[in-house]
């Protein structure tokens, strides 16, 4: 297979076409991202795994992409006034790790490089708002960088609503990995591999409840301010803005639950403060 995939780029980077005079003519920008793209598909297929095997896909497909990440990484780099450096970049920090320890599944070595350049010469692009969705997924300071830089930056709207809602998320995201970091201190040690161990002992000294009340703001503004931005194909950015701080404020470990009245299996009606001092667990389900 990674013959045949190296066969595969070579067909479709060296010989792109000819000037009408047998000469071959090199691959355009254009034409390289759609090569790279079409070998990292064919060379990332998977079909029915074992766990063993699943585990070790994974940290192969992993790598791969960290290695296509630095080729789309050097077309943007040596091309950078062509309309496809952006996406290159793009394609460059489109894989997000946030949990997947760094002996499976190996260093990052584009993304940091690649999300300075997208601040520096494409921040006017209308393109970011997927960039910023998914990076909000991880865990890196220059995700958070990036995020701020497009939300303070950007002269679109929706781009701006889908920072803003990927910013708090973020920030969001990480005081819950820092919590079990500090429950479970053996997580430390895979955050330390991935992130920086300066970059975790910064987080810890960070106050708490200041770091929540900013996600939390943050949250309130993508849904005062960007409500009507388009998030998903079924949410807006109001709908996933005011969810998530709702569970911020409601549901998280520690916090008082909301009152719940219902009907238990019984069909006899109960409301959650009944049980207030006691162990609850609840089961939600509902008949088709």
């Amino acid at each position: 297979m990674k013959r045949m995939a190296r066969g595969i780029l070579f067909l479709l980077l060296g010989v792109s076409a000819t000037d009408g005079k047998g000469q071959e003519q090199p691959a355009t920008p254009a034409e390289q991202y759609k090569a790279l793209l079409k070998q990292f598909q064919i060379a990332s297929s998977g079909g029915a795994l074992t766990d063993e095997e699943r585990m070790k896909f994974v940290g192969r497909v992993y790598k791969l992409r960290y290695e296509f990440a630095l080729k789309f990484l050097e077309l943007a780099e040596k091309n950078p006034k062509d309309s496809v450096a952006v996406d290159a970049l793009i394609q460059a920090v489109w894989q997000v790790n946030n949990t997947w320890p760094a002996e499976i599944v190996g260093k990052d070595l584009a993304a940091a490089r690649a999300l300075a350049l997208l601040e520096r010469d494409h921040i006017q692009s209308d393109k970011l708002g997927s960039v910023c969705q998914r990076v909000s997924f991880g865990f890196s300071k220059e995700y958070e960088t990036f995020l701020r830089a497009v939300l303070a930056k950007s002269p679109h709207k929706s781009v701006r609503g889908l920072a803003c809602l990927g910013l708090a998320h973020f920030l969001s995201n990480r005081l819950q990995r820092l919590d079990l970091v500090r429950e479970q201190p053996q997580f430390a040690k895979e955050f330390e591999d991935l992130f920086g161990k300066e970059y975790l002992e910064e987080l810890k000294r960070q106050d708490r409840a200041k770091a929540e009340k900013e996600a939390e703001g943050l949250f309130e503004r993508a849904a005062e301010k960007y409500g009507d931005v388009q998030a998903s194909v079924s949410a807006t950015v109001g709908v996933k803005a005011k969810a998530e701080l709702f569970e911020m404020r409601h549901l998280s470990v520690g916090k008082e639950a909301p009152d719940i009245e219902g009907q238990d299996q019984d069909g006899k009606r109960f409301k959650l403060s009944d049980y207030r001092g006691k162990v609850v667990l609840l089961d939600f389900w509902h008949q088709q």
